[in-house]
């Protein structure tokens, strides 16, 4: 059955290649990665040698849910960098931010480090 759009036809007419797979399939672990981090971070929290369960609410929930945060103030400027920029470029320093807010979030020597570096993850 066509559908009216011309476009749609199109897209539903194309063959789906390795290429578009691997970037699917990379585009989901991504995903999954990103929300496992998310959640992992939470159970894990005791196990910091610096953090207290004393410590103030707000930084208990920052630091859970920064990376959340970096995420969409990234998504809210993403546009206009990638207009500027172009996607490949703007992937790479995605790509670049992320490293380095890993090695510093292993890397952390106290609190606000780590709550900075799970806000650049």
């Amino acid at each position: 059955m066509d559908t009216i759009d011309p476009i749609i036809n199109q897209l539903n007419n194309k063959n789906t290649g390795k290429f578009y797979w691997s970037v699917t399939v990379l585009a989901t672990i991504g995903g999954f990665l990103f929300g496992y981090d998310t959640s992992n971070i939470g159970t894990d929290l005791e196990f910091i040698p610096f953090y207290s369960s004393h410590l103030n609410p707000f930084i208990t929930g920052y630091l859970v849910s920064g990376a959340s945060l970096g995420a969409a103030v990234g998504a809210l400027i993403a546009a206009v960098l990638t207009d500027r920029y172009g996607r490949k470029y703007l992937l790479i320093a995605d790509a670049l931010i992320y490293s380095i807010g890993a090695i510093l979030s292993g890397l952390s020597i106290d609190i606000i480090m780590l709550i900075i570096s799970r806000t650049f993850i």
